[in-house]
């Protein structure tokens, strides 16, 4: 092994001045294409912006032009420090070069989530790659033959070849990733880069080869245009296509008229078609070894015919049939039975495992009806994609498990779907598509872990029924079955706007309702506290008039600077007056001289409050104003404030805890956490939390329903649409701050198309590296 490194190092130092033309010639040119992105950036921002379908989105787009001319050095900078590093790489390190974050994954082992923003931009990256790579196929497989010999005769990886496209596109992800802009900027970005660089990239790669031929290295190389594998799959995957299109698509209407024609369907289907073929190829790479015995369609075989290929499809379908008719999966009936039955019992971690194990039996029990060696790739792929994408949903952390158990019944069942209509996998509005991506939607929005008798799960429970019992080959089936589902899903969603609906207005009044009493208690405080006064006068201002002061102020909150707030506010200023010990003998008769319209006044509110409001203080009060000649001997003192010592106390009275002390100032927060609130500030109502309140208790998911503009209390909902709880944007962001809070970001995309996009991402990491190709045969 150090005899290795040593050669390595050796070959390094030889061809040192060599990998640094190869990187001069490199960086000319794509700094020179770099600059013509920039300058026609700005016209095709400001053509999406002239387009744009609101002047909120618009302005984005010309923030965006801003940035991007601000950040361009930045970008140019950044861009071509990475491809630097990635000749240094070859060129210094002993150890191989590794890929980049967003290119590692599970290796094959699990299939991972991809969050919104992140997925939409690593298909576009990825798309730029798999493109690049297939056009320029010839030429990369050169530099990897010839970079090898230059790193001691170590084979590279597509990530490990300097200005491969797989290095120029994530050297420019990087570049372009300070940028804070709304995902479609970064898109149009990509597009750029694709026009102005990666397609006129194939001189600077002949020249690149051209280099180290001149250098000696492999200047014999034969020429390898198009890989065996790719020549081999390629006529055997059309043909199974081709027999699985109009006319031969089963149980899915039958005629060729009966589908939607022209470009209203050519849209989705294209780019389905795209990924469901970039799928099958990475697949071929990964079985390339297993097609290669005899018999299985590899070297030396030519492969089955259009009907051979029918036939063993035919009696695919046949052995599915007999298995699903004689009996259910015991593994699979055991986690459902656990998961509905008893759902106030925590269903261990070994959950996802044994319906994964279940559901690998299902597969092998199929394919051991059937002639292993007489499967066509075709269905073998299939057989795999389909399990693949059933493993992406048991892996969704959001979905719960006892939804897991329930559309895992459906695993064989799409397995027959996949094999009868292959539209399945490439055209999005497929209805036995739609019905999965709504179902695992329904189940992550309105199924309840430990209560399944509500929200959706019933419905979902109907819907697999139906297919386990009724579906045979006949896919329209689906169509009746989505049709039922979205009813369901509809009727679903008003009844969770209605009671979220009301459950808002329920705390937008509770809030109102407190910040008048804060308001109010504000003001009849500072009016008690003045002098010494009779019991029954701070009695009535803190009981009776202080319920007047909060009626004005929820009739209308802009009373405040209105006539009956300054009204309501004199009288009980008159009131007060009388006790001014203070004031002079003049001032104190003219105040005696105004308690007959004093006392009016007094007597006509109290009735518009009606009578039920506090009359022991009222009649307490009049008692006193009509005899003031006892008031010498009235016993006189400063009150305290009777209904709190505090405006915040006087709000929480009617108000949950958290709400009042919402109200107090961000001096305790740290950096971090004010960062955090300000964050949160701008957060959109309908985000999912999940909260860990006990870390051996399973974690709760609500949904931010409200904020409060005013007190930054921020209110979640259940499912329902039931208030859930009440947190200050304080309490909140320590929360995720401590570990214990986290967001759930909302997938933009359908529950299939985001599993596709994790399947390939996984394909393209687990497998050999995509421009290498096997020996030539021979």
């Amino acid at each position: 092994m150090l005899e290795n490194t040593i050669t390595r190092a050796t070959h390094r130092r030889q061809y040192h001045a060599v990998l640094d033309q190869c990187r001069d010639t490199v960086l000319v040119f794509f700094d020179a294409q770099l600059t013509e992105l920039f300058q026609n950036a700005g016209a095709a921002l400001l053509d999406f912006a002239e387009r744009a379908e609101s002047n909120a989105v618009q302005s984005r787009f010309f923030e965006a032009m801003g940035q991007l001319t601000r950040r361009r050095s930045d970008i140019e900078h950044i861009f071509r420090q990475e491809i630097n590093l990635g000749f240094e790489n070859l060129d210094k390190s002993s150890n191989p070069a590794q890929p980049l974050p967003d290119s590692a994954g599970s290796h094959g082992v699990e299939l991972s989530l991809v969050e919104p923003d992140d997925m939409e931009e690593s298909v576009a990256a990825e798309n730029l790659i798999l493109r690049a790579n297939a056009n320029y196929f010839p030429e990369l497989y050169a530099l990897s033959q010839r970079l090898s010999v230059v790193n001691g005769g170590k084979k590279l990886k597509d990530f490990e070849i300097p200005a491969s496209p797989h290095h120029l596109v994530h050297s420019f992800r990087r570049a372009i990733e300070g940028l804070d802009v709304q995902i479609r900027v970064k898109i149009i970005l990509y597009a750029l880069f694709d026009k102005f660089l990666l397609k006129k990239a194939r001189p600077t790669y002949a020249e690149y080869n051209s280099i180290l031929i001149g250098a000696g290295i492999l200047p014999n190389l034969k020429p390898v245009h198009l890989r065996a594998d790719a020549r081999r799959d390629a006529p055997e995957r059309k043909t199974e296509r081709d027999r699985t299109g109009v006319e031969g698509q089963r149980g899915a209407g039958g005629e060729a008229g009966q589908r939607p024609a022209g470009g209203d369907m050519a849209e989705p289907q294209a780019l389905g078609a795209e990924l469901f073929d970039s799928i099958l190829d990475l697949m071929s790479r990964k079985h390339t070894q297993r097609r290669g015995r005899p018999g299985t369609g590899g070297v030396g075989s030519s492969g089955p015919s259009s009907a051979e290929a029918q036939a063993q499809t035919n009696e695919l379908l046949s052995a599915i049939n007999s298995l699903q008719a004689s009996h259910t999966p015991e593994l699979v009936s055991t986690a459902v039975t656990e998961a509905t039955q008893f759902p106030n019992i925590e269903v261990d971690a070994a959950f996802v495992t044994r319906v994964k194990e279940a559901l690998s039996l299902e597969r092998q029990q199929v394919l051991n009806t059937i002639d292993r060696d007489k499967l066509s790739p075709m269905d073998a792929d299939l057989i795999d994609l389909i399990g693949m994408l059933f493993e992406y949903m048991l892996n969704d952390p959001v979905l719960p498990n006892v939804a897991k158990a329930l559309l895992s019944h459906l695993h064989t069942p799409y397995l027959k779907v996949a094999l009868i209509d292959r539209r399945l996998l490439v055209d999005s509005r497929h209805p036995a598509r739609r019905l999965l991506d709504q179902m695992v939607e329904a189940g992550s929005l309105w199924v309840e872990e430990g209560n399944p008798a509500r929200g959706m799960f019933p419905a979902m429970q109907q819907i697999v029924d139906r297919v386990l019992q009724e579906f045979t080959e006949d896919v329209g089936l689906f169509d009746e079955l989505l049709r039922f589902f979205d009813e369901k899903m509809a009727e679903q969603q008003r009844r969770s706007d209605t009671m979220e609906q009301r459950t808002q207005e329920a705390a937008r009044g509770r809030e109102k309702l407190a910040l008048a009493k804060q308001r109010a208690a504000h003001e009849i405080e500072g009016l008690v506290g003045l002098f010494p006064m009779p019991t029954q006068v701070a009695g009535f201002l803190s009981k009776t008039w202080l319920d007047n002061l909060v009626f004005i102020l929820l009739r209308d909150e802009q009373q405040e600077r209105g006539t009956a707030w300054k009204q309501a506010i004199g009288i009980a200023e008159q009131l007060v007056g009388l006790f001014d010990r203070r004031a002079s003998a003049e001032t104190l008769r003219t105040r005696m001289a105004g308690i007959p319209k004093l006392r009016e006044a007094i007597v006509s509110t109290a009735a518009r409050m009606g009578g039920g409001f506090n009359t022991a203080t009222v009649d307490a009060l009049l008692t006193l104003l009509d005899a003031p000649q006892n008031w010498q001997s009235q016993a006189l003192e400063r009150p305290q404030f009777a209904p709190s010592q505090a405006p915040e106390q006087a709000a929480a009275a009617s108000t949950p805890p958290t709400l009042a002390t919402s109200t107090s100032g961000d001096e305790d927060l740290s950096e971090p956490e004010r960062q955090m609130v300000e964050r949160l500030r701008k957060m959109r109502f309908g985000t999912w939390f999940e909260f860990t309140d006990i870390p051996e208790a399973a974690p709760r998911r609500i949904k931010l329903s409200w904020m409060s503009p005013l007190t930054s209390t921020c209110m979640f909902v259940e499912r329902s649409g039931m208030q859930a709880e009440i947190k200050s944007l304080r309490d909140l962001a320590r929360e995720i701050l401590d570990g214990r809070a986290r967001v759930i970001p909302r997938p933009k995309h359908p529950f299939i198309d985001r599993a596709l996009v994790s399947i390939r991402k996984m394909l393209q990491v687990g497998g050999p590296g995509g421009v290498s190709a096997p020996p030539p045969a021979g």
